[in-house]
């Protein structure tokens, strides 16, 4: 019996070794996960502050929209412009951020120019804007950015 015994306390004292090792593998992870974790939270706000996307489109009957985008920390500044072919009446406008609605409403041209100015929360990863505008006598634009 005493090999019986000897080879029991070897095998419990090799589980109490693997254990410890896994213990401290695990420790060595997780420390090296929270270590990486403020250099991955500082690219992603570096990339936040990246060039701002610009779109420019012709809408269904001749007049110019332009779409800009750009993000800065946790806000994302959005502006839209249509330079207005055709002046007086009123444009239905529709941004949507990630498929959501960031704004509805009715504006009117000034001086041959419609302008949109918001400011949305920036979410994580890219973000996704469209502006639908459609206009009283039935133009219609879209145009869509991604930051």
């Amino acid at each position: 019996m005493p090999n019986g015994d000897a080879s029991r306390i070897i095998g419990l004292m090799a589980r109490r070794v693997v254990m410890r090792i896994g213990f401290v593998a695990c420790v060595l992870v997780f420390a090296n996960l929270a270590g990486s974790a403020p250099a991955a939270m500082a690219s992603v706000g570096a990339d936040a502050d990246d060039d701002p996307a610009r779109v420019e489109k012709r809408c269904s009957r001749g007049s110019e929209a332009e779409l800009r985008v750009s993000a800065r920390g946790r806000v994302i500044r959005v502006e839209f412009d249509i330079d207005v072919e055709r002046a007086g009446g009123t444009w239905r406008v529709i941004l949507l951020h990630e498929r959501r609605t960031a704004f509805r409403g009715t504006l009117r041209p000034t001086d041959d120019k419609l302008r949109l100015r918001r400011s949305v929360p920036n979410w994580f990863g890219t973000d996704a804007f469209t502006v639908r505008a459609t206009a009283s006598g039935g133009e219609s634009c879209r145009v869509t950015a991604v930051v």
